[in-house]
């Protein structure tokens, strides 16, 4: 889950938020009032943006401002399911139907009768998927896994993705036909960046629900403030809430967090978001000791890719554009050398854990 959620906050007669969602900018009162026109109905509704933006709020916002609010929300992330497991979560699967299979298991669509399916990063769904996908939008008709009885629900599909889907039916990796159909009512979510203004709405928001968790309330100083504006947030509001509650959970007994225990590439960040940020190391009579600053410079590209994640470590590997498996030994070969990214890492998992947390 991508999204962080608050009330809405008020200033005099001012309301900030709709639904649980946070914003003040025009591209976001757009948002809302397509929000407001679309709930009622069953019409699809095709989220995109990038990471981190609000993608499951606007469609919990949908489902709960419908007439299918007393059914299930039922969120599917297509990304984080295994292809060959994928179908049978979604469509069910009957006794048998494969190895492992010891009892029959209805799937998310039958959960959400009646309700709404939330498919997120519907992009990364395999083409046999997206026939029988196809079929359910036509006439909420599927058979479950090792099945051969149909079955028929009644259900409002919203669909979120980070990808290009345009770009991915003219390669030919997603169904032209799918892509319409799903695009009935198109939101495109806009990164952080492009809304600035939000930001200390959103960074009272998140210190607000950080201490609602039982943590200490903290504040942020205008310089901190300044340097987190100008940074340009490339995993969004999952990135902000993240560094928030690192500065929190790490924090000086003031209770508030300056510029200067902020990161150095936030605080390095420049006006425009462009341009390389100011070089980490000084250069003294001596030199430097240049292997070992590549490691500190890995260190802080791996913790960023991390918190960027929220810790995925497959979404991290994808980030970073190295295997998954390249990605999980450096972690453990880090984590064994000490240092910076390994308090970050914290204890090494059990072995039998492993590969259900990476």
């Amino acid at each position: 889950m991508d999204d962080v959620q608050f009330e809405p906050e008020e200033v005099g007669d001012e309301p900030f938020g709709f639904e649980g969602i946070l914003g003040r900018h025009p591209s976001m009162e757009a948002i809302f009032e397509v929000i407001r026109r679309v709930a009622p109905t069953d019409a699809t509704v095709l989220i995109t943006g990038d990471s981190g933006t609000g993608k499951e709020l606007v469609a919990t916002a949908l489902h709960r401002l419908s007439p299918r609010a007393s059914g299930r929300f039922v969120p599917v992330h297509c990304g984080a399911i295994p292809e060959e497991l994928l179908e049978s979560e979604m469509f069910g699967h009957e006794r048998g139907a494969f190895t492992g299979a010891v009892a029959s298991r209805p799937g998310r669509f039958k959960l959400a009768d009646h309700g709404t399916i939330f498919l997120d990063e519907i992009g990364e769904m395999s083409p046999k998927l997206q026939v029988k996908l196809l079929r359910v939008l036509e006439d909420g008709r599927f058979e479950p896994v090792g099945s051969v009885v149909t079955q028929q629900v009644d259900v409002r599909i919203i669909a979120a993705t980070n990808r290009a889907l345009d770009e991915a039916v003219a390669a030919k990796q997603f169904r032209e036909d799918l892509f319409y159909r799903l695009r009935v009512v198109p939101i495109e979510m806009p990164p952080l960046r492009r809304r600035r203004e939000d930001l200390p709405l959103l960074v009272r928001g998140v210190l607000g629900q950080l201490t609602e968790k039982g943590l200490p309330r903290f504040d942020v100083a205008p310089a901190a403030l300044e340097a987190l504006a100008r940074y340009s947030w490339p995993g969004n509001v999952r990135e902000l809430r993240n560094l928030l509650e690192q500065m929190v959970v790490l924090g000086r007994p003031e209770h508030v967090i300056d510029v200067h225990d902020l990161p150095p590439h936030v605080v390095a960040a420049r006006e425009s978001g462009e341009g390389p940020a100011a070089m980490p190391w000084q250069f003294g009579p001596a030199g430097i000791d240049f292997y070992r600053e590549m490691e500190a410079i890995e260190d802080r590209i791996i913790a960023q890719a991390l918190r960027l994640s929220g810790g995925n470590k497959k979404e991290a590997a994808r980030l970073l554009r190295v295997n998954r498996t390249t990605l999980l030994e450096k972690l453990k070969r880090k984590r064994a050398q000490g240092g910076a990214l390994a308090a970050l890492l914290g204890a090494p998992p059990r072995p039998e854990c492993d590969a259900a947390v990476a």
